[in-house]
C-alpha cells in the first residue's frame, strides 16, 4: 500500500511540474539536472522552490509529497550546489531560489574537487616513492614502448625521469630528431609547466627546422645548438640514471628506456664536452 501512495504523489509531482512547463521542457529540465548530478528528489525540491518562490520547508513539502525531514536533507544538498539559498530573517527557515547562473558552480566545485584529488594523487607518489626501495620495488632496466603507448608513457614519467636528473646535476642532455617536436609539442608544454618551480636546463642538439624556430625562446630553460653537417633521425636523452631513446621519423615510433646509471653518466660526460665546445 505504501508503494503505491509513493508511486501516486511521485506521478502527481511530475504532473504538477509538467503543468507548468510542459511535458517536454519539463523533461528535458530534468535530463540536464540529472546529467549535473542532481538526484531526482532534488529536481522535485529545487523545481518547488522556483514554483513556490520565497518558501519553506514545511511547504516544500506539501507540494512535492516528499517528507519535511527528507526535505531539509535535500535542501542542505542544493544549498551546498549553490541553487538554493536558506532566508534567516525570520522566525521561520525559508528557502529562495537563486539566479539561474547559480548551476555553473556545480561544475566549479567538481573543478575544484577534481584539483584536489589530482594534488592529493601527486603527494601519494611521491610519498610513496620514499617508502619505496630498489629491493622491493626492482625497475626495470630495459623497456621497449611501441607507439600506441609512447603518448601516455611520456607523460606518466616524466616525473621519475625529472626526479632522477635533479638528483645528478639538473641538466637534461640529449640530441633530438625535430620532428619529435611537431609530434610531442604539447608534451614539451607541459613538462614546463609541470616543472616549473624545478632548478634544471635543457640542453639539446637538434635539426634546424621551421618547428625549432617557431619555439626558439618560448622556454626559459630550453637550449638548442645545431651541429654542422648533422641530421639527427632519432632522439636520445640522458636524463639522471636513464638513458631514453625515441624513434618517431617513420612509423611505427617506438621508444626504449635504459635504466642503467653507469651508462648515463659515460654518454652525459660526453654529451657535456661536445656541448661545451661546440658554437
Amino acid at each position: 500500500m505504501q508503494k503505491k501512495t509513493l508511486t501516486v504523489n511521485y506521478c502527481q509531482t511530475v504532473l504538477d511540474n509538467s503543468q507548468i512547463l510542459g511535458y517536454s521542457r519539463y523533461m528535458i529540465l530534468k535530463t540536464t539536472l540529472e546529467g549535473l548530478g542532481f538526484s531526482e528528489k532534488e529536481i522535485q525540491v529545487y523545481l518547488a522552490v522556483i514554483k513556490l518562490g520565497k518558501t519553506t520547508p514545511a511547504e516544500v513539502a506539501k507540494h512535492t509529497k516528499i517528507g519535511r525531514p527528507t526535505v531539509y536533507n535535500l535542501a542542505k544538498s542544493l544549498i551546498s550546489k549553490g541553487v538554493i539559498a536558506e532566508d534567516l530573517a525570520d522566525k521561520v527557515l525559508h528557502l529562495t531560489a537563486l539566479p539561474p547562473s547559480g548551476l555553473k558552480a556545480t561544475i566549479e566545485k567538481a573543478q575544484i574537487e577534481l584539483r584536489k584529488k589530482e594534488e592529493l594523487v601527486d603527494e601519494a607518489i611521491q610519498e610513496l616513492a620514499l617508502l619505496k626501495s630498489e629491493d622491493s620495488y626492482p625497475v626495470p632496466k630495459l623497456r621497449f614502448i611501441e607507439e600506441s603507448e609512447l603518448r601516455d608513457y611520456l607523460f606518466q614519467n616524466a616525473g621519475r625521469w625529472f626526479e632522477s636528473m635533479l638528483d645528478r646535476e639538473g641538466v637534461w642532455y640529449g640530441f633530438q630528431d625535430h620532428k619529435f617536436v611537431q609530434e610531442y609539442e604539447d608534451w614539451i608544454d607541459w613538462t614546463v609547466k609541470k616543472f616549473k618551480n624545478a632548478k634544471y636546463e635543457v640542453r639539446l642538439f637538434s635539426n634546424e627546422s621551421r618547428v625549432e624556430e617557431k619555439i626558439e625562446g618560448k622556454f626559459d630553460t630550453r637550449y638548442v645548438k645545431f651541429l654542422k653537417d648533422s641530421r639527427f633521425t632519432a632522439t636520445t636523452w640522458l636524463v639522471g640514471d636513464y638513458v631514453v631513446m625515441i624513434s618517431n621519423s617513420k612509423r611505427p615510433f617506438y621508444l626504449v628506456e635504459i635504466h642503467d646509471a653507469l651508462m648515463a653518466e659515460n654518454m652525459r660526460e660526453v654529451f657535456k664536452n661536445l656541448w661545451a665546445v661546440s658554437n
